[in-house]
Order: C-alpha cells, then sequence, then structure tokens
C-alpha cells in the first residue's frame, strides 16, 4: 500500500503542472473546497514521511506544497500554484550547495550507490563536486526561467516549461553528463 502511495505521489508531482492546469480549467469554480479537502492528504503524506524516516529535511517539499495549498484555499488565488516549481529548485539548489560545504556531495552519494558502498578515488570525488557545482547552475537557470513564466507567461506557457521543457533540459544534462562521464572515465 506505502508502494502505491509513493507511485502515485510521484506521478501527481511529476504531472503537477498539467494538474494544475486542469483544475484551473475544469473545476476554477471549486477550487478553494478542492484545495481544503488535499489539505489534509497532504498533512498525512507529511506525517507518514516524518514518521517513516525521521527527517525533516524530506518533509520540506510536501510541507511547501501544503503552504501553497493553503494559501489557495484562503485567497482563492491560483497564481500561488506557480511558485512550486521555482520553491523546488530553490530546495533543490539548497541541497546541493549544502553538500558542497559538508561531504560528500549529492552527486557523490549517487555514485556510491552504483558503487555499493566502495569508496571513490579522489579524482572521482573531484569530478563530483564539478557535477554537483554543474546542477547548482542548472538550478539558478530553472529558478529564474519558472520565475518569469509564473510573472509574466499566461498559464499555458508556465505549464509548457514546468511541466515539459524543464524535464527536457533535467534529461539533456543527465545524458551529456553521462556522456562527459565515459569520455573522462576512458581517457
Amino acid at each position: 500500500m506505502m508502494r502505491l502511495l509513493k507511485v502515485c505521489g510521484g506521478i501527481c508531482l511529476a504531472l503537477y503542472p498539467l494538474l494544475v492546469l486542469w483544475v484551473l480549467s475544469a473545476w476554477r469554480e471549486h477550487l478553494q473546497f478542492i484545495c481544503l479537502c488535499l489539505l489534509p492528504v497532504l498533512g498525512v503524506a507529511c506525517l507518514v514521511q516524518w514518521w517513516r524516516e525521521r527527517t525533516w529535511l524530506r518533509l520540506l517539499n510536501p510541507v511547501v506544497a501544503m503552504g501553497l495549498f493553503m494559501a489557495v484555499a484562503l485567497t482563492d488565488a491560483p497564481g500561488f500554484f506557480k511558485l512550486y516549481p521555482i520553491l523546488v529548485s530553490c530546495l533543490l539548489l539548497m541541497q546541493f550547495g549544502m553538500s558542497l560545504l559538508s561531504p560528500p556531495t549529492v552527486i557523490e552519494r549517487f555514485a556510491l550507490l552504483s558503487r555499493r558502498g566502495i569508496p571513490l578515488p579522489p579524482e572521482a570525488v573531484i569530478y563530483c563536486r564539478k557535477v554537483t557545482k554543474v546542477w547548482m547552475w542548472f538550478f539558478c537557470f530553472n529558478i529564474v526561467v519558472s520565475a518569469c513564466t509564473a510573472l509574466c507567461g499566461s498559464w499555458l506557457i508556465w505549464t509548457w516549461y514546468n511541466g515539459f521543457i524543464s524535464y527536457i533540459l533535467i534529461g539533456l544534462l543527465m545524458a551529456g553528463e553521462f556522456l562527459v562521464r565515459r569520455k573522462v572515465q576512458k581517457g
């Protein structure tokens, strides 16, 4: 059951911009009611997440979502929904940045997972730090573009960027890093 909830939650997060656009186009007059109904669901998700992991860092994402849903429920201003991708990118930027100050970096942790805990050679650790910095630049870029689409763009433009184009950019960055890593490992 827990696995099903995680999968459903992940799908909802990935489709967040599309779901927001759909709700606004089909259910706009019931927006406050929908948000009020979803708040307890998000609250339970927060409690379950905290209970399972006992870490506050994992709560940031659902707490941010709860805050935005609460803001929309109280004000009936759906523009608050546009803040979510910006805030998530800010949280990721902070997490990656803090890992540079307190190693291992996020990328190094991923690398260690693939090596089943076998320590990385020093040059691989340096490479992981560089990749972490590249991701931080990406998050900065994403924050700026997401903010521009939120402030200046229509709902359709916001949805296209945050629900499609940003995912393409993430995929391109991952593929590019993979190709560079292969070249570095061979050379």
